[in-house]
């Protein structure tokens, strides 16, 4: 997960989304927008991007992307999060709507973990987590001083309360065995200038096996056309 090898997860648990997911002349299949999926290798066309290379914070990917664990979230009324992660925790995040094939999706974004944070007591954990903590501020500042500005809830005033989710991370495409993963999340992003390309930065306490820490991770949206996978 963010900021973790996903082979160091532990499995836990069993959860066929397979079944509730699949069409029906592909029962065996996970759900794979664009044909990403576990094993797929994926070239992405950097070179839009590599214009603006010098203003973002996004490493971008030097050489083919291997997907190594593949990541569903179910937001409700038919939108799914689908996550497609390699080793190093590269993100491939794909948003889709009203069903799970191409022209379903909405949004295709590429993520890369940034830097994580290991909260030692329950007093650092509230400066992250509590009621008008870190995690739901209008404008979060970045050790450096780059400053990213709420996507999600813009229009509150103040603090807004984090999302929260589980998403269930599989790493073997044939078996049911899945990791739960919780997260309290929020999104935000930076405009730079005009006709550059603008930046995500997506703050996530993660919890699994009893486990926390606090992961950022900064992204860029990405263009189908630009995508190539086998």
């Amino acid at each position: 997960m963010f900021g973790k090898t996903i082979k160091s997860l532990v499995k836990s648990g069993v959860r066929d989304l397979k079944a509730r997911f699949s069409d029906d002349d592909e029962d065996d299949e996970f759900p794979t927008p664009f044909g990403l999926r576990i094993g797929a290798a994926v070239d992405i066309d950097t070179l839009p991007l590599r214009m603006h290379a010098a203003d973002l914070l996004v490493k971008l990917p030097e050489e083919t992307l291997i997907i190594a664990a593949q990541g569903y979230v179910d937001l409700q009324d038919s939108t799914y999060v689908h996550r497609y992660y390699t080793s190093d925790d590269t993100m491939i995040q794909v948003l889709t709507v009203a069903g799970m094939k191409d022209e379903h999706v909405e949004e295709l974004t590429l993520f890369v973990p940034y830097k994580s944070y290991y909260p030692d007591s329950d007093g650092a954990w509230a400066q992250w987590a509590s009621e008008g903590g870190k995690i739901g501020a209008p404008v979060f500042r970045l050790d450096d001083g780059t400053e990213f500005s709420r996507i999600w809830f813009d229009t509150t005033e103040g603090y807004a309360k984090p999302v929260m989710f589980t998403e269930s991370v599989y790493e073997d495409a044939e078996s049911d065995e899945c990791t739960e993963v919780d997260h309290t999340v929020m999104l935000y992003g930076r405009n730079l200038e005009q006709g550059k390309k603008n930046e995500y930065l997506l703050v996530s306490i993660e919890a699994y096996k009893g486990q926390k820490t606090v992961e950022l991770m900064v992204g860029v949206d990405l263009e189908h056309a630009n995508l190539s996978v086998i």
